[in-house]
């Protein structure tokens, strides 16, 4: 007698087959960092290396030091990265998908005084959904990256703490107040573009 062949049929096994797609897409989405898809284009192999280690450390270190009292490793890192990423380098960082690194792009573009800053500060001023982690001490906190180049690497707010061996920032009057007056208005609604920051991370 001739074995009867089971008859498959893809019919039946279609919405099985969907089910695990779809988990495996949404499952894949939960972890998905867009740091992946980063375009190192035009940047140093060097440098490239000295991003991705910086952004291991995670934050900016200016006087924290380790259990031996020594500064520590991300401090040597920044500095070697303003020391040594060219202009079209920090250009490129500025799109860079975390806050803390877009940071010292603009830091390093902040020293170049070839650069006209007022298109670079009102550049920083729109990107609302940056933010900067940063540690003083042992203590480590965040900002809205716009308030930390404004208020944390240049003396344009007479607000803030003076900074020593600042960058020079040329500007008219009226282009201090509106820069001023942009800051102002965005540190009021920190609250809420850290709860849209926080939606794109979830």
């Amino acid at each position: 007698m001739k074995k009867r062949v089971p008859n498959f049929s893809f019919k039946f096994y279609y919405p099985i087959f969907t089910f695990f797609v779809v988990a495996f897409l949404f499952s894949f989405s939960s972890f998905y960092n867009p740091k992946w898809n980063y375009n190192w284009g035009g940047i140093r192999k060097q440098v490239k290396d000295s991003i991705l280690r910086f952004d291991y450390y995670g934050s900016i270190s200016w006087d924290s030091t380790n259990q031996s009292g020594h500064r520590l490793q991300s401090y040597f890192t920044h500095r070697w990265i303003l020391d040594n990423a060219d202009p079209h380098e920090l250009y490129r960082l500025l799109d860079y998908p975390d806050g803390t690194v877009k940071a010292i792009a603009y830091e390093g573009l902040m020293y170049n005084s070839s650069i006209k800053k007022y298109p670079l500060l009102k550049k920083v001023l729109n990107d609302t959904l940056s933010f900067v982690s940063y540690r003083t001490g042992c203590i480590g906190s965040g900002t809205m990256l716009s308030n930390y180049v404004i208020s944390f690497v240049t003396n344009i707010d007479e607000r803030a703490p003076t900074k020593i061996n600042a960058p020079i920032i040329d500007l008219t009057k009226k282009e201090k107040e509106e820069i001023l007056m942009l800051l102002d208005q965005r540190i009021s609604r920190e609250k809420y573009y850290k709860e849209e920051f926080y939606k794109t991370i979830r």
